[in-house]
């Protein structure tokens, strides 16, 4: 089983308050502002598919990508249900390598996506990755977070008590190496009235809007905006998440 399999079963409960459309909302007014018109969008670290399904009942084609199997299961379930059209591949984003015949207009990766590289290397390969499978002129759209200031960056525990379900999270902030960190622990109760208990580590790191900028540039992009979250405002350090739009340079197919 990966990291994220029995995430996978409590992440929609855990996201329940999250408006995925309004997400969506917020990143295609990004991409009217800069005239773009994709064809085909990749969703990079889609999870169990919620930003994937909101983008494609919007009208476009979408690619979902994510490491975790059971959570693409998921995913895929929900897409059948709603009888949606989205095509979900399970890959790791430092190596991602779809290349998709008729190309990719747009990638977007948000929801944190970018905060799970904890290594500035495997950063900058992401941002290579995406460049590689762009179509020139395509967008790159993210967000990344400042763990500094999530609400549980000075450490504490959190309980959730449902009745088939009962988790606790323990979160700690490493402010040397900018890296939050959260133990799951998870009770899961079966149809035979027994409890599963699983636990699972994640780990988030802050990267700066210079170091961000800086392996854009180094990989070739041109940077359009830097935006404080949901708004169309100029980002800085000091802002809680900040949304990077890049473009791949060249002619637009």
């Amino acid at each position: 089983m990966s990291q994220y399999g029995k995430l996978a079963k409590v992440y929609d409960y855990l996201m329940s308050g999250i408006d995925y459309d309004e997400w969506a909302d917020y990143i295609l007014s990004i991409v009217d502002k800069f005239g773009a018109k994709p064809k085909v969008i990749l969703d990079l670290a889609c999870g169990t598919g919620n930003s994937s399904l909101s983008l494609a009942k919007k009208g476009y084609p979408v690619i979902g990508v994510d490491l975790s199997p059971e959570m693409l299961e998921v995913a895929r379930n929900k897409a059948a249900a709603e009888n949606i059209k989205v095509d979900f591949f399970e890959q790791d984003m430092r190596q991602l390598q779809l290349q998709v015949p008729y190309g990719i207009d747009m990638v977007v990766a948000y929801q944190d996506g970018l905060n799970y590289m904890l290594e500035d290397a495997d950063l900058l390969k992401v941002l290579e990755r995406v460049y590689q499978e762009l179509n020139s002129g395509g967008l790159f759209i993210f967000d990344i977070n400042s763990v500094d200031k999530l609400p549980s960056s000075g450490g504490e525990t959190t309980f959730y008590d449902e009745d088939r379900m009962t988790l606790i999270w323990e979160s700690s902030y490493d402010s040397q190496a900018d890296i939050w960190e959260i133990i799951l622990t998870g009770f899961l109760k079966r149809d035979n009235g027994y409890y599963e208990k699983f636990q699972e580590t994640h780990r988030e790191k802050y990267h700066t809007r210079e170091k961000v900028v800086e392996y854009l540039e180094k990989t070739g992009y041109e940077i359009l905006a830097v935006y404080n979250a949901f708004t169309m405002d100029e980002g800085t350090n000091s802002d809680k998440r900040l949304y990077y739009a890049a473009r791949k340079g060249g002619a637009v197919k």
